[in-house]
């Protein structure tokens, strides 16, 4: 099922779910997403995106889809 992450409240919480880190006090929300990013994508590369994008797949942009799959490996240079 899609899931937005908006907001630093839905990060706090996707950090929680997935055993990582709280936020440091000092940090930027932007920082603390790519963070979490990092950690969640072995586990779930489609949550990784959601949160790297904040809004779920099924509201990915073509340009969205494009780069996720360039992360993933795929040449798409034709």
């Amino acid at each position: 099922m899609p899931m937005d992450f908006p907001d630093l409240k839905s990060l706090i919480q996707a950090a929680e779910i997935h055993d990582f880190r709280k936020i440091n006090k000092e940090e930027w929300e932007d920082d603390f997403r790519e963070a979490l990013v990092d950690h969640v994508e072995s586990r779930d590369y489609i949550e990784s995106g959601e949160i790297r994008y904040k809004v779920g797949w099924d509201k990915w942009t073509e340009a969205q889809k494009k780069d996720s799959l360039i992360r993933k490996g795929f040449n798409l240079n034709y």
